[in-house]
């Protein structure tokens, strides 16, 4: 029996942050300086997208359809 596949950790917390981002941007007022906010949420898809854990043969999450 093979054991549970575990993500490594950092890319939880990116992915993590990743999710944060969108939730602060939706909860900000609309008068509220959000340029941080979408800064984050541009930059860290990339981080996530190019994460060694993607380099494996079977892992595909980004390039997928």
């Amino acid at each position: 029996m093979r054991p549970p596949f575990r993500f490594p950790e950092d890319l939880i917390t990116l992915r993590r942050a990743w999710q944060q981002a969108y939730v602060e941007l939706a909860q900000a007022p609309a008068e509220a300086a959000t340029t941080t906010l979408r800064h984050r949420l541009i930059a860290l898809p990339g981080t996530l997208c190019t994460h060694p854990h993607w380099t494996a043969p079977d892992a595909s999450w980004c390039s997928s359809p």
